[in-house]
Parts: C-alpha cells; sequence; structure tokens
C-alpha cells in the first residue's frame, strides 16, 4: 500500500468530460417491465400539484413488429419549468430525498430501458406554449415550442420498443394492471384518491391507433384474516418503531385460507395476482413515501432464515416514516444502519410474541380434537364441573351420536354447518 502523503504537485492536470453514451447505459439494468412504467409514474407523482386530482395516462402501442410500437406517458402535474429542463435531463442533476425523485435517474433510465426518445414535451401554467425535446444528451439542445390542448403537464413518447415491453394483451390484464394496483394502492384509494392512473392498449399496426384495451387501474390490497375476530383485519396494525435518525410502522397478519375468503365474502385472488397465496408471495411489502418499494419481503430481510411453505399465510407491510432511501434503481432499500435497525426491532418483536409461525385457533382444529379439550374442560372446570362426561354418546333411533353429553346436557360440535341430525 502507498502512502498519498508523501506525494508532489506534478503540474499534470486531467480534464474529466461528460460522454452521452450514458444516455444509453442506463437503460441496462436489472429492471422488471413494472419498475420501468414505476419510475415514470413516480415522477408524475413529484411533479403532482398537491391540491388536485393528479392524472396519468399510458398508452402503448403493441405490434408484432417492433420497429412500429410506441409508449406514451403523459400527466397533469406542475410540468417542468423551463429554467430546470437542462437538469431534468442531465443523469442525477436534480435529486430529491424526500420524494419519489430521489436520485435523478429515473426517468433517463427508463426511457434508455424501454426504447428510443422519440420525444418530451413539458409545460407549466406560466408558459403559453409546450417546450419539445427530442433527444437525452450533454450540451445544448435545440429545443422547439408547440401548442398543446393542456394547461400543464408533461408526455413523454418512446419508439421502436425494447423486449422487455410485453406485446400481449393476456400479459397486462393477468400481470401489469394489478401490480400496478398494488404499488400505488395509497395513491389509488377509492375515498380519497390522490391519483387517476389509466393504461391503454393499442393497435400499433393500425393507422389510427385503434383502442384494444383500456384499464383504470384500481388498488390492490392484501386481505387479511384475523383469527380471533375472523374479520379482514390485521393481528397488528400500525406498531410504530423509531431509532436515531428513523421511524417505521408495522402491520402484520395472516392470509385467508379458502375457506375463510367464502366466510369474508370475498372472492379468492387467482395464481397470477400479488396476494395470491403461495411461496414466492409470503412476507412484508416495504413501502417508502406511499409507494411499494419491494413486495413480498422475509428472509431477504432476514425476518426468517430460509422460505418455508410454513410462511405462507404471512403478509403485511413495514411502512418507512423518515430515514431510509433507496437504490438508484429504486427497487431496492439501502441496507444501511438505519434499516439494519429498523428490522431488528421487528424481528424482536415478532419473534417474541411467537407471530412469525401461524397460530393454530379452533378453527384449525380438528372436531374430535376441540371435543376432546372440551369434554375435560366441562369434568374439570372449577366454576361448574361436571361428574358424568361421556363422549361420542349414541343415540338410538337417530343413527349418530352427540359429541357430549355431560350430566344429561348435550354438547355438540361444529366447525362448518350444521345439518338437520345435528340439531
Amino acid at each position: 500500500m502507498i502512502d498519498t502523503s508523501k506525494a508532489k504537485v506534478s503540474g499534470v492536470e486531467i480534464e474529466v468530460t461528460p460522454s452521452d453514451h450514458i444516455f444509453r447505459e442506463l437503460g441496462n439494468n436489472t429492471y422488471t417491465f413494472l419498475d420501468l412504467l414505476s419510475e415514470l409514474v413516480d415522477n408524475c407523482v413529484a411533479a403532482k400539484d398537491s391540491d388536485e386530482l393528479l392524472e396519468v395516462q399510458i398508452v402503448i402501442g403493441v405490434c408484432n413488429q417492433r420497429n412500429k410500437t410506441f409508449f406514451v406517458i403523459s400527466d397533469n402535474a406542475s410540468g417542468i419549468p423551463r429554467g430546470q429542463l437542462g437538469s431534468a435531463i442531465s443523469p442525477a442533476a436534480i435529486q430529491n430525498k424526500d420524494s419519489l425523485n430521489e436520485h435523478g435517474l429515473g426517468m433517463k433510465q427508463a426511457v434508455a430501458s424501454l426504447g428510443e426518445l422519440e420525444y418530451l414535451a413539458t409545460k407549466t401554467k406560466k408558459d403559453k406554449e409546450a417546450l419539445v425535446v427530442n433527444q437525452f444528451r450533454y450540451g445544448k439542445l435545440d429545443c422547439k415550442e408547440l401548442a398543446v390542448p393542456w394547461t400543464k403537464g408533461t408526455e413523454i413518447r418512446v419508439a421502436n420498443l425494447r423486449e422487455i415491453v410485453p406485446m400481449t394483451q393476456t400479459h397486462y390484464t393477468r400481470d401489469v394492471v394489478k401490480q400496478l394496483g398494488a404499488r400505488y394502492r395509497r395513491l389509488l384509494l377509492k375515498d380519497a384518491p390522490q391519483m387517476k392512473l389509466i393504461l391503454k392498449l393499442v393497435d400499433a399496426d393500425s393507422g389510427s391507433a385503434e383502442l384494444i384495451q383500456e384499464y383504470k387501474i384500481e388498488p390492490t390490497k392484501p386481505v387479511y384474516f384475523h383469527p380471533n375476530t375472523r374479520q379482514n383485519k390485521p393481528v397488528v396494525e400500525k406498531k410504530h418503531f423509531k431509532g436515531n435518525g428513523w421511524k417505521a410502522d408495522l402491520t402484520f397478519g395472516y392470509a385467508p385460507t379458502d375457506k375463510e375468503y367464502v366466510e369474508l365474502g370475498l372472492e379468492k385472488p387467482t395464481k397470477f395476482e400479488p396476494y395470491h397465496v403461495s411461496f414466492k408471495n409470503q412476507g412484508l411489502d416495504i413501502i417508502l413515501h406511499d409507494r411499494v418499494i419491494d413486495f413480498h419481503m422475509l428472509s431477504e430481510i432476514g425476518l426468517i432464515q430460509a422460505r418455508h411453505p410454513d410462511f405462507n399465510p404471512i403478509r403485511g407491510e413495514i411502512d418507512l416514516k423518515s430515514g431510509f432511501s433507496t437504490a438508484i434503481t429504486k427497487n431496492a432499500i439501502i441496507h444501511d444502519e438505519h434499516f439494519k435497525e429498523c428490522l431488528d426491532q421487528i424481528r424482536e418483536f415478532l419473534d417474541g410474541n411467537g407471530y412469525l409461525k401461524r397460530k393454530t385457533y379452533p378453527g384449525d382444529l380438528p372436531e374430535n380434537l376441540l371435543r376432546d379439550r372440551l369434554a375435560e374442560w366441562l369434568k374439570t372446570n372449577k366454576l361448574s364441573p361436571r361428574r358424568d362426561v361421556k363422549t361420542e354418546f349414541a343415540v338410538q333411533g337417530l343413527g349418530g351420536s352427540i359429541d357430549i353429553l355431560a350430566d344429561r346436557e348435550a354438547w355438540e360440535i361444529k366447525k362448518d354447518e350444521a345439518d338437520g341430525l345435528d340439531v
């Protein structure tokens, strides 16, 4: 190892110049298609006017020939001020740690991952016309002005879409729509929505871009089943945790079984939906700025050592209130001291209360075991013990038996609906 304290001034200078290759290389990342959509929606959310409903529309032109395909996202947010447009295009030039536009990279990464930029048009309330740019690069850019039918907002169009963009309607209906609804569920609340999100598929092969399907993205929320109250509620709701410089809330519970979905009067999710009970869907969602950053985290954040089918019903949320940051791809939380301390506190709480394995409650036990436990209690309880307790007491003429006969008092155990013979 050298000792740089002994280095001398050389008089040699080097110049580090920005390279436009970065705008292409930003597309070589580990994003999923959902991540790409999310980066662009995040930009819309970050520019939202606080007193207005944010309206975001995504239009995807699908076609078997990739050179005809296109992607357009538009919003009615505040728009990019003309004096800041250059910084908005420059990677990492604008950063806001308190919003979804945290790193200043998302839009550029998403555009490079999707295909080739055709245009970015933006307009604020103060502008008479929108300002239009046709490329992302360093240096001076020639901008155009265009009269547009909207008061304010931004529109981005990308052409020649890459393979990461699905071309089949089934993929959107089955996967993308529900995933978007889950990721932005807090902004899409039916009672007090902060955002309206529309996704359209159009035929890029037709000259008029004929509509194939339009989706209004609805909130997709996890369904819980509280073992004691038998309601759609978590076992733990918004429990506060905090440390030096950070705060977080925990919501924790269990998914319903098939019978419990029927009891709740709710439809069971399909196997393609985010909260279908399965091995890959076990765990807690990580939320920052009201947006799901990571889905179904359990062993990945050290709450258990390894995934196991026993943990499939576990679900919930870790809502990171302050003191946390995301990776530059915004699909993971940085595992710094704050996040590690937060997870340690949550793990200690869950372990201490035995929550990390679903407890066995009366509704989960077989009837014969419930019968034997009740019979034992009838004989041994201190308030009113029974002297003569019989189980499976045969009743002539009925072709059946009473579960328990205690001092000539009949007891029948039922987990499901009773029939005439039971009565």
